[in-house]
């Protein structure tokens, strides 16, 4: 049974100093980066040795995985979930720390699970990326909801964030700083890149003071179109954060680039309601402020298969790694998320898993193995820990064949009702081509143990889905590949629209650059899961 802990803030003497509720053990947590002296009689002092982080790379071909579900998870499937990313050679993950639910009182705390979480990666050498997010009830601001409610305070905030920091020092090699505050869905009663960057001030300044080899990240921006409350463009948000004196509060930026129906290699000719151009514009914004030097991370970018079929999710994923790797201020990628929720549901955030809820791999699973086999990953001398559950034998990827995915050099822009805005003294024609991108693939195994050498050839279709107003998008787009043959249809491009100026500004045209959602899902917040 869990424990609650009630511990004095730091600065304060005695931690900790009351336990509440029923526990058999408990254990202590060390710091991997302290090191031990010991006197040797007249020797003098001897320092021993000890082991450090698994540094993440911060190369633009390093890929790992962001799973907000794993935080939920049992003991048995948070390791095998861990397990099922190293044999895709995946050596990095992104976790929630759900501040709701470790400090689930002001100054009452419930750590086992976390706990459990970030000791399974470090024991595998994995790097560790840690979302701060999601505030308590009782820390929002007044009338807001938990985890959706902007903080009351930000030195509340800091205190925490400097308690993990504290915690984990040597653990987690990065931190970020809430998720997706340009959205009402992770920042209400509104986004507000003024108050945001209070905390951000506040949280580095406590997550240096605790752990200064952490890197903190700020931003953790999705890619949106300014609508009302709802929303805030990526670029104007920055914009926002730099005049709000973000400069020299983080370490790095991180994006969101999801796009349910155009792949992230094909948004130039959409102006700024693009991902790839609006990281080009915010990476502008970072120069002209003095922070050119600054990478911007993707934390998360996913597909699903409720949008699009197996293949497509593999195409679309495949042309993200190869063309995210292509723009040299982008640090490592992580892909939303590692299994389904349920694999037969016809809801978005249930299918965005490269395995399926019974641990089989989908064709995106092998895209990402032969990815990392291609582009080594760092990666310190692997811990292997056996994680299986009773049923389920848990995949090797010794036993995994390849999987061609047909490479997408100038893929057709699926049919959607985006459009993209006109400069004032032209007019601008669409894309209509409504063809798919499609990919080769081998069949992958009914068991996630005994791949067959059988292939077939699959269409990866795309959704059509509408771009809504007023939301933001949770899907992701990308069409493409690792490795392998075979070519694909080229599109009839249109002429670029809207502006790509850096002045940080973006026009609007009350959608967002997620198609085809009209309400925000919960797959990031913690509000599902108990202490």
């Amino acid at each position: 049974m869990g424990i609650l802990v009630r511990q004095k803030k730091k600065g304060h003497l005695g931690r900790p100093v009351l336990k509440i509720g029923i526990a058999i053990t408990a254990s202590a947590v060390m710091s991997a980066g302290a090191a031990s002296l010991l006197m040797a009689g007249g020797s003098g002092p001897v320092m021993l040795p000890y082991a450090t982080m698994a540094a993440i790379n911060t190369s633009n071909t390093t890929v790992g995985f962001a799973d907000s579900d794993i935080y939920a998870m049992s003991p048995a499937d948070i390791d095998r979930t861990l397990d099922e990313m190293q044999a895709m050679g995946v050596q990095n993950v992104r976790i929630l720390i759900p501040w709701s639910n470790i400090e689930v009182l002001d100054n009452v705390y419930y750590w086992d699970q976390i706990d459990y979480v970030v000791n399974a990666a470090y024991e595998r050498n994995m790097g560790i990326v840690g979302d701060i997010t999601s505030t308590p009830g009782w820390a929002t601001v007044p009338g807001q909801p938990a985890n959706a409610g902007a903080p009351a305070s930000p030195e509340q905030y800091a205190e925490f964030a400097g308690l993990v920091a504290e915690r984990y020092a040597g653990k987690i090699s990065a931190y970020e700083i809430y998720n997706e505050p340009n959205t009402v869905f992770f920042w209400s009663p509104k986004p507000d890149p003024a108050a945001y960057t209070q905390v951000l001030q506040a949280g580095y300044t406590a997550i240096k003071a605790a752990d200064p080899n952490a890197t903190v990240i700020g931003g953790v921006l999705i890619s949106a179109t300014n609508y009302g409350d709802q929303s805030i463009n990526p670029v104007n948000y920055l914009q926002g954060m730099y005049d709000a004196g973000a400069a020299g509060y983080f370490d790095a930026l991180s994006f969101h680039p999801y796009h349910y129906s155009l792949p992230f290699s094909q948004g130039r000719p959409w102006g700024d309601l693009s991902a790839i151009n609006q990281m080009d514009l915010m990476h502008q914004l970072m120069v002209a402020n003095g922070d050119g030097d600054k990478l911007i991370w993707a934390t998360e970018y996913g597909q699903s298969t409720a949008v699009v079929d197996e293949a497509g999710q593999a195409a679309y994923i495949s042309d993200f790694l190869n063309s995210w790797s292509q723009i040299d201020y982008a640090g490592p990628s992580f892909i939303y998320t590692t299994r389904d929720r349920n694999s037969d549901s016809t809801l978005v955030e249930d299918t965005h898993g490269v395995l399926r809820d019974d641990w089989t791999w989908k064709q995106a699973a092998y895209v990402i193995q032969q990815w990392t086999a291609t582009h080594p990953q760092t990666a310190p001398s692997t811990v292997t820990l056996t994680a299986a559950t009773a049923t389920e034998p848990t995949t090797t990827s010794s036993t995994a064949s390849t999987t061609a995915v047909a490479p997408m050099e100038a893929t057709t822009v699926p049919e959607s009702t985006l459009t993209a805005p006109a400069p004032t003294n032209e007019t601008t024609t669409a894309p209509t081509q409504t063809a798919a991108p499609t990919a080769t693939a081998t069949a992958e195994p009914t068991s996630s143990t005994s791949p067959t050498d059988s292939t077939s050839t699959t269409s990866g279709t795309t959704s059509t889905g509408t771009t809504s107003t007023g939301t933001t998008s949770t899907g992701s787009t990308s069409s493409g590949s690792t490795s392998t043959t075979g070519t694909t249809s080229t599109s009839d491009t249109s002429s670029t629209t809207g502006s790509t100026s850096t002045s940080g500004t973006s026009s609007t045209s009350g959608t967002t650059s997620k198609s085809g959602t009209t309400s925000k899902p919960s797959k990031k917040t913690a509000s599902s899961t108990t202490g």
